[in-house]
């Protein structure tokens, strides 16, 4: 064998890092040898892998000129055709540096190998290529090819009596790969398994087939290239929608394949076997030629972000990519193609008119399936039933958007099911109001049932964020029990003050107040006076200075009285310059323990009520939290919903589903 130590770092040891990859490039040797039947054997507790061909083996000559020869093209060798005598396969090797790819998991490789009677094996060690190619040291020219002579072998096992066998052993890393996993993965990286193929590789003597890939089940939509066969691996109560689509480039070459989509991108997730939390990502289109995978994920060269994509898997076999008479295009890994070829280009180019088929083609189906599946719920098909026509269309829209996202169950469905509607009623708000415009005061009736279908809008949204409200507030509460609140304090609370007090509202014009009478402190004058924030809000005609305190922090009174002094004088001054001195000014502390007099370092005032410290007023965290919750809960029960959207949100949650038949 002669190669450079560059050769044997980049495209031997380097080459790969998965298992899957290396066996398929000794698959790819098999197939290229007429074999018809390989089998890949793992030992994982002997950190030993067979690989075992029936193909027609090397003699003397094959073995020094071709097999040890790096960088031994195949199909430009005048004594051999570029396809196999037996089978007349297109031969997959070309540029002859698969072999390599062995040392990228194993440090030593033998190789039985048997033709016409004669049988030859050796042994290949990666420190003993290493020594006699010379380690790379400066001034070393490490790119000029030594020889090296693997270690002959003279015991040749008795039941190897045709073909090629391969033993890696000494791996360089423990084989986890569970066998259904490995053998899922090179179902992937090869086309061209099974009897029509006169060619099948078994794992640990467990034949693979293209059922193996493990993804035909998962499909919803399925879009094929060529070959129809794809939709009988498909033939599953999923499969809802198939299309065939025209299978030529622009210049005329010839493409196959498919694109597929699933219901839900979850579905393109898998546990790997044997691995832990490890998981296989589907969500990929990848690239066969000749058979064999090319490249991983051709998505991968396409800037798309849109929706659909997350809920794309495929395969293209484009064998145009690779003809005997022009120039080979494929990375050094074999994992990649050269990205400016005009070859592949072109069918990038076919790729991206088939995509925006799709997507159009996708969104349309996912539309009339979310109406469908937003229909078996009883009162929404009523109410989807009672629209106008031109507004019938835009729920389906709306719900085929619904179904468009990926939520965790059908429960999360139905809640935004819930909101869809209501959304789609508060669309239909502001028609009711320009229907308000156009109406003449003289239609008294007509006036009387639009506001009553605004007062019913207005008053269900409202009783849902008020809902909504209820559970954050609960949540808090529980929090505060917890002693984990003052993360949630700061990334919550200080945006969203009602949650302490209905009355603390945002209101138009607050930011730009806020930003007007923003008071600096330091880190440390911050942390000295226990303020995780400071906020500004402007409520029933008067300035409120809220200073939230750290929950685990005491203050004092004197600290407090301060400290509303200071806030006063600031905020006075800045109002005083814009003639709005009249403008009164309220201070309120909210702490999480009862502030002490610091002349006897007790506690003063009553917990379960306001304290009044100075010009100032002082809350303590769970009292806030419980005056809300009960003032929010005071509006349901004096509002309960009795308008016709606030009855059908209900009904949508009680799950009233219609009969499947």
């Amino acid at each position: 064998m002669s190669l450079s130590l560059n050769v044997l770092n980049h495209l031997g040891l380097n080459l790969y890092s998965n298992v899957p990859a290396v066996l398929s490039e000794a698959v790819a040797n098999a197939w290229d040898a007429d074999a018809e039947h390989v089998d890949v054997s793992i030992e994982p507790e002997e950190e030993r892998i067979e690989i075992v061909d029936d193909g027609h083996g090397m003699d003397l000559y094959d073995v020094n000129n071709r097999y040890l020869r790096v960088g031994y093209r195949r199909r430009e060798d005048e004594e051999r055709p570029n396809t196999t005598p037996k089978h007349d396969r297109p031969v997959m090797g070309r540029k002859g540096i698969g072999k390599l790819s062995l040392f990228s998991i194993a440090e030593t490789v033998e190789v039985y190998t048997t033709k016409d009677g004669e049988e030859h094996a050796f042994r290949m060690v990666v420190d003993e290529i290493k020594e006699a190619i010379g380690e790379e040291e400066p001034g070393n020219n490490a790119m000029q090819p030594q020889s090296y002579v693997p270690t002959r072998i003279d015991d040749f096992p008795d039941d190897h009596t045709e073909g090629t066998k391969i033993v890696l052993k000494d791996l360089k890393k423990r084989v986890h790969t569970a066998e259904s996993a490995l053998r899922k993965r090179l179902a992937r990286r090869f086309s061209i398994l099974g009897s029509e193929y006169d060619f099948t590789v078994t794992v640990n003597s467990e034949p693979i087939d293209i059922t193996d890939r493990d993804y035909f089940h998962k499909i919803q939509f399925l879009w094929t290239f060529g070959d129809d066969r794809y939709v009988d691996y498909c033939r599953d109560a999923k499969l809802e929608e198939h299309e065939h689509r025209s299978s030529t480039t622009e210049s005329g070459h010839e493409v196959e394949g498919w694109i597929g989509t699933v219901e839900k991108p979850r579905d393109l997730v898998e546990d790997v076997p044997g691995r832990g939390s490890e998981t296989d990502d589907l969500n990929k289109i990848s690239l066969m030629v000749r058979g064999k995978m090319a490249k991983t994920d051709v998505m991968e060269d396409f800037n798309d972000s849109r929706m659909f994509t997350k809920y794309l898997v495929g395969e293209i076999h484009a064998d145009f990519l690779d003809y005997d008479d022009e120039e080979d295009i494929a990375t050094s890994n074999r994992e990649d193609m050269v990205k400016d070829d005009p070859r592949y280009q072109e069918l990038l180019d076919f790729i991206r008119g088939e995509l925006n088929h799709i997507a159009n083609k996708w969104g349309h189906l996912r539309n009339e399936q979310g109406s469908e599946e937003a229909r078996q719920i009883g009162v929404i098909d009523m109410w989807y039933e009672s629209l106008s026509p031109d507004n019938r269309e835009q729920a389906k829209k709306l719900f085929g958007k619904i179904n468009q996202m990926a939520v965790n169950d059908e429960d999360d469905r139905k809640e935004l099911f819930k909101y869809g509607v209501l959304a789609f009623e508060n669309l239909k708000y502001k028609e009711n109001l320009e229907q308000l415009e156009s109406t003449s005061a003289e239609d008294a009736g007509k006036v009387a049932r639009i506001l009553d279908d605004l007062e019913d809008i207005e008053s269900t949204r409202f009783h849902q964020t008020v809902t909504q409200r209820l559970r954050v507030i609960e949540k808090l509460q529980h929090k505060l029990e917890d002693n984990t609140l003052e993360a949630v304090l700061q990334e919550h609370i200080g945006e969203h003050p009602w949650l302490l007090d209905p009355s603390w509202e945002r209101t138009a014009g607050t930011d730009l107040m806020e930003d007007w009478v923003r008071i600096d402190f330091t880190e440390e004058e911050d942390e000295a006076a226990g303020r995780l924030d400071l906020k500004h809000i402007r409520t029933a005609g008067k300035h409120v200075i809220i200073d939230l305190k750290r929950p685990d922090y005491t203050p004092t009174r004197s600290e407090l009285e301060e400290q509303t002094e200071q806030y006063r004088e600031t905020i006075s001054s800045l109002l005083s310059r814009s003639g709005r001195a009249e403008e009164p000014v309220e201070v309120v502390f909210v702490v999480g323990i009862q502030p002490v007099d610091e002349d006897n370092d007790e506690p003063f005032g009553n917990p379960n009520k306001s304290l009044d410290v100075g010009d100032a007023r002082v809350q303590l965290y769970k009292n806030l939290l419980e005056s809300s919750r009960e003032a929010y809960e005071e509006y349901i029960r004096n509002r309960p919903e009795a308008g016709r959207v606030s009855r059908l949100l209900n009904e949508i949650d009680a799950g009233d589903t219609l009969n499947e038949n």
